[in-house]
């Protein structure tokens, strides 16, 4: 596993709460078309505080569900959310998987976070039952308006490189099939989910960039929320189901 530079205390817990809820119709309608009819067993592999997890069980209800993460902090916390569902602290680039096989593994916006995306989704498959389900949404591109926005993705393409991951990872799932599907949101929302990992960065001495670069950032996203003359940005996000 590459090392997650976005955080897991409660800022970045807040981070992923409007993330989850910025993907949730797209993601609900994917997991609607593409999750089979009945699951016994799901594996949410980077559930992070359980937004994503929660979604399973609106979307799947499968009969049993562990959310499976490395982090500690993010796993207390989806407990607590989801205090009857089944929570292991685990590397997912390391199978077995906990439960596994499972008839249905689902992933979001996590290959960007591993240092060999494709392999990684091709070992997935691996922890399936036969007749299983993976299926993936990770980011292949953004399409912002220039200026901070914009920056803040060179930025932050450069600092996840530095930890051993590729932001846009979904591109280099391409060969494996599956379709984009843009994720639109207002800029000032995304300026704000933004902010948090900016802020998480400046206080971070081990991250690239610089504190000037970073302050900029900061101002300049700041500007964008306070207003974003209407302003939208699009996350383009690949989904893949894939049978074994």
């Amino acid at each position: 596993m590459s090392r997650y530079t976005f955080g897991d205390d409660r800022p970045a817990s807040e981070r992923l709460r409007l993330v989850a809820e910025a993907y949730e119709p797209v993601s609900r309608r994917f997991l609607a078309t593409h999750a089979p009819q009945s699951v016994d067993l799901a594996l949410d592999l980077g559930c992070g505080p359980g937004f994503s997890t929660q979604l399973l069980i609106d979307v799947c209800n499968p009969m049993a569900l562990i959310g499976i993460d490395s982090s500690p902090e993010f796993l207390q916390a989806a407990r607590q959310r989801l205090p009857h569902v089944r929570f292991k602290t685990h590397d997912v680039t390391t199978n077995p998987l906990p439960g596994a096989p499972a008839e249905l593994i689902y992933a979001r916006l996590l290959l960007a976070h591993v240092p060999d995306p494709v392999a990684v989704a091709k070992g997935w498959l691996s922890q399936l039952r036969p007749g299983g389900c993976l299926l993936i949404e990770d980011l292949e591109g953004v399409i912002d308006p220039p200026g901070p926005l914009q920056r803040y993705e060179e930025v932050s393409r450069q600092i996840v490189r530095s930890g051993g991951g590729t932001m846009d990872a979904g591109a280099l799932l391409a060969d494996l099939g599956g379709e984009t599907r843009p994720v639109t949101v207002p800029g000032a929302l995304a300026a704000e989910i933004y902010l948090s990992n900016v802020r998480r960065w400046r206080s971070d001495p081990s991250v690239p960039g610089g504190e000037d670069l970073l302050r900029e950032l900061e101002v300049g996203l700041v500007g964008v929320m306070d207003d974003d003359r209407g302003a939208t940005v699009s996350w383009l996000v690949r989904q893949l189901s894939i049978q074994r």
